[in-house]
């Protein structure tokens, strides 16, 4: 191939990359959608379960099926996006944050402490590659699985804990950061 090829091959690959690299608001709306398709299927289906059969319906379902519906859910995902959960709290350990995730995560906490709660945040790995983090804090529902021992429904964590003998994702007061939903996004 003549130079002259080569140049031009190279510099249209670079101009045609800068056009179409993506902004942190295109990041922000892909991370939304992709958060509400699966962590939607999964407050939904929660909520179904228990509807259908109280807390311990519930707490079987999440320790046993949770993590098939948010893989079917990410299966409609578009190409290039991926959606999990992470926290320094894992029930599950697969759920563990990284240290570069646990950054992050005690950024959010040092902006709730500060009096802020940011909706996102947004890493911008590459020009084409962003993490985005959507903090989760833990609501009244949430401690009856994740609170103190005096808040916990026994019936319902009898089940978890057999599921998850090493569970950590306890203890937790109302408020309190749980993890975050982490989006990564490449195109």
């Amino acid at each position: 191939m003549s130079r002259i090829l080569k140049v031009s091959l190279v510099v249209s690959l670079v101009c045609s990359t800068t056009l179409f690299a993506m902004s942190e608001q295109e990041a922000k709306g892909i991370a939304k959608d992709a958060i509400q398709t699966v962590g939607g299927k999964l407050k939904h289906t929660l909520g179904q379960k228990a509807k259908e059969g109280g807390l311990t319906n519930a707490a079987s379902f999440c320790s046993t099926e949770a993590g098939n519906v948010a893989k079917e859910a990410a299966k409609t995902l578009p190409k290039g996006v991926s959606v999990k959960r992470i926290t320094d709290k894992p029930r599950n350990k697969m759920n563990q944050a990284s240290e570069e995730q646990l950054k992050v995560l005690s950024e959010i906490k040092q902006k709730m402490l500060e009096g802020t709660m940011p909706e996102m945040v947004v890493k911008k790995l590459s020009q084409n590659h962003y993490q985005v983090y959507k903090p989760l804090k833990i609501g009244n529902k949430c401690l009856n699985c994740h609170g103190s021992e005096a808040s916990r429904n026994k019936e319902a964590y009898s089940i978890i804990s057999k599921k998850y003998p090493d569970d950590k994702a306890i203890g937790y007061k109302k408020g309190e950061l749980r993890g975050a939903f982490l989006v990564d996004i490449k195109r």
